[in-house]
């Protein structure tokens, strides 16, 4: 296929209707493909040349790429950078200034050099870079270009959701877009939608003969929520319940030689945790994959300390300053892969009783502190254990529960802390949208549009405005920095909006969001006609907590989730 064909394609899927026919239309180019482009196909659509796991990325500056499209134009090299930077898009500018000419580069050829300018390090990598980028410029149609430096900029932003990605492979090679779950189980367990991509053109049986790699995340199970602890038990009956501690959620592998260490985002952080991964290997295991929960915490006496202190070890060089201040201690709660054994389809109870097995004491790991509770009286008493002991609250697990890949359901059940006037949790939500600010907020957004998550239809569907909770920094420095990059001047195909807000977002912020109560909206379309027709939710005196840069976007509270945190809100 040629680069042009493609790009057409993507201005296709962006001024899409609906999620059908984005759907739709990446199913009709995926069967145009060569079988040996497709894979390449689905990593230009996610704007990379590699999973996101491998961690290869292209390491150009907006000001870098700029320097290299002056010089594919002959022009000044400062008078560009401004250019570019008062325009404020690569992308556009590049439309603007290049002539006019029929491009013909293949796919092949342009994923093949952004791949080479994303693989070149060491001294003088920049410069390579730069030159690279020039000459695939100098080659390319504007739209082709355009494309090209929004890509190694990291500001293609499509928003194809993965789950759609998926469904259009269902459609192409398989024929119907409700097999989608064969492709989803492969994609759960290997995180690699290309791999996955290769896998759909082989056919079905490919794709249920996928297992787990080490080295290749699994994607998180997750839990669901419930109002109490009476309602746990209902559900769930006697269980095992775990505390719920309050750190980063990691999975660690290990090959027997090499580890790697995968955030909840699938993120490649590994550098993040090298005295966790010291006590690891200190320890002496074989092949694994585990589950932890790395939690900093007081060098002096030992007590855990909030999430926040985590952050202060996502910087690109961690000094050993930081690490004597921010220690980490891993409190281990699962184990999927052992000595050649995958668990992932074994009960908790089997799964549990390995990992107590396979665990080896450190002092700076431990398991994770766990009970077996057979009554309401119980679980209370040992929630208040686990809050004393400085905890969010408790995971309860049903004792019979496989470990489901990439899936939220009441196999584990979140129990946290309510607080009189407020919902018993916090919600997770995207950020869709905002309203300019008037008055004193004049200047700033003045409130944001945010969305749950409806994994059935992949969409995002509204459920507040929220406006309360931000700081002055927030308003003024954090939130245009982090949202401004993501501006739409039409709301995005996976949005459901009945509200016209003066500003539409691509759905990428999460942030955590409290509230008093949930009631029915006929304003808002999250869960519309779920609860009472004509009618969705939304969020009583909402109020912003905290950014949620450890979830994605498919990540944040469902709207199954808001449905029933509805109807349990007054039991």
């Amino acid at each position: 296929m040629t680069f042009q064909r493609f790009v057409a394609t993507l201005l296709e899927v962006e001024r899409a209707s609906s999620r059908i026919a984005m759907v739709k239309m990446l199913a009709e180019a995926f069967r145009e493909l060569p079988p040996e482009e497709v894979p390449l196909a689905v990593l230009l659509l996610q704007g990379r040349v590699a999973p996101e796991f491998e961690g290869l990325e292209f390491g150009v500056a907006e000001k870098e790429a700029a320097k290299a499209l002056a010089l594919a134009l002959g022009r000044d090299e400062a008078e560009t950078v401004q250019a570019v930077k008062e325009k404020g898009d690569i992308g556009a500018y590049a439309l603007e200034v290049l002539p006019r000419r029929a491009g013909g580069l293949s796919l092949r050829h342009v994923y093949g050099e952004l791949r080479a300018i994303a693989e070149d390090a060491g001294p003088g990598s920049q410069a390579r870079k730069r030159e690279r980028l020039s000459r695939l410029v100098a080659e390319a149609s504007p739209e082709e270009a355009a494309v090209i430096l929004r890509t190694v900029t990291g500001r293609l932003r499509l928003g194809v959701g993965d789950a759609t990605v998926l469904e259009a492979l269902a459609l192409a090679f398989l024929g119907d877009r409700a097999k989608k779950p064969l492709l989803e189980r492969a994609y759960n367990l290997t995180s690699d939608l290309a791999y996955v991509a290769r896998l759909a053109l082989e056919g079905e049986e490919a794709l249920r003969q996928v297992k787990l790699e080490v080295g290749k995340p699994v994607r998180m199970m997750l839990a669901e929520r419930l109002p109490g602890p009476e309602q746990i038990m209902e559900k769930l009956g006697p269980h095992f319940a775990e505390h719920k501690y309050d750190g980063e959620r990691v999975q660690v592998h290990f090959d027997g030689e090499r580890f790697w260490v995968y955030s909840r985002r699938l993120e490649n952080i590994t550098h993040q945790y090298p005295d966790l991964l010291e006590a690891l290997r200190e320890v002496q295991h074989g092949p694994f994959i585990l589950e932890a929960e790395a939690v900093v915490t007081d060098p002096v006496t030992g007590e855990m300390r909030p999430f926040q202190n985590v952050l202060n070890r996502k910087v690109k060089h961690l000094t050993p300053e930081l690490l004597e201040k921010y220690p980490i201690k891993g409190f281990v709660f699962e184990l999927l892969y052992a000595d050649g054994e995958v668990l992932i389809e074994r009960p908790y109870s089997e799964r549990r009783e390995r990992l107590e097995r396979w665990f080896r004491p450190h002092e700076r790991l431990e398991l994770s502190t766990k009970r077996f509770v057979e009554t309401t009286e119980e679980l209370v008493q040992f929630f208040d254990a686990s809050i004393e002991a400085g905890c969010e609250g408790l995971v309860c697990k049903k004792p019979d529960g496989d470990y489901e890949a990439g899936k939220r359901g009441f196999k584990w059940v979140k129990y946290k802390r309510g607080i009189a006037g407020k919902l018993s949790d916090t919600l997770d939500l995207v950020i869709v949208g905002a309203w300019l600010g008037r008055g004193r907020r004049a200047g700033t957004y003045g409130s944001l549009l945010a969305a749950a998550y409806n994994p059935d239809e992949d969409r995002f569907e509204t459920l507040t405005k929220v406006g309360s909770g931000f700081s002055d920094e927030d308003l003024n420095e954090v939130l245009p920095r982090r949202l401004d990059p993501y501006r739409r001047g039409e709301r995005h195909p996976r949005v459901w909006s009945l509200l016209e807000p003066d500003v539409w977002f691509e759905p990428v912020q999460v942030i955590e969001v409290e509230a008093q109560e949930i009631t029915l909206s006929p304003n808002h379309t999250c869960a519309f006609g779920a609860v009472q027709e004509g009618r969705g939710l939304a969020l009583r005196f909402p109020r912003f907590v905290r950014y949620r840069d450890d979830k994605s976007p498919e990540e944040a509270t469902t709207t199954k989730e808001v449905v029933e945190m509805y109807k349990n809100q007054w039991a």
